[in-house]
């Protein structure tokens, strides 16, 4: 599978994100439900805590790529749903996203301010589709 990325130079540039991610060759997609930060029994784990609800549903993203064969490194599209987002919280969110994204290929990333979610206290949802 060949995969690029092309920022086209009259867009923005951001951290941990690409304006276009192109895939050639895949065998395989594998599309991840919106994950959260709970538990298997489906309790939010840190409750109003944006970074650790961050990280934490990061690492289920991870746990739900990886039981399809998959990585952090073959998603090549991610929407993420924050509850109450200001845009001073971009900066850290996006700061985040990089420590668990490919950095040479980042994928194609929307961050959506909503709302609410599902659950009392659940402030994060990430949603991804990887290439394999």
């Amino acid at each position: 599978m060949e995969s690029t990325v092309i920022n086209p130079p009259e867009l923005f540039v951001g951290k941990a994100f690409s304006q276009t991610f192109s895939v050639e060759g895949a065998k395989r997609l594998v599309f991840i439900a919106g994950q959260i930060d709970c538990d298997r029994d489906g309790r939010v784990r840190n409750p109003g805590d944006l970074e650790a609800q961050l990280k934490g549903t990061l690492d289920n993203l991870d746990i739900a790529l990886r039981a399809q064969g998959a990585t952090m490194h073959d998603l090549v599209k991610v929407n993420v749903y924050i509850v109450g987002l200001q845009p001073a919280q971009t900066p850290k969110i996006r700061d985040i996203r990089a420590a668990y994204f490919n950095a040479e290929k980042p994928p194609a990333v929307t961050l959506v301010g909503i709302e609410r979610l599902s659950m009392d206290g659940l402030l994060v949802e990430i949603e991804g589709i990887a290439a394999l």
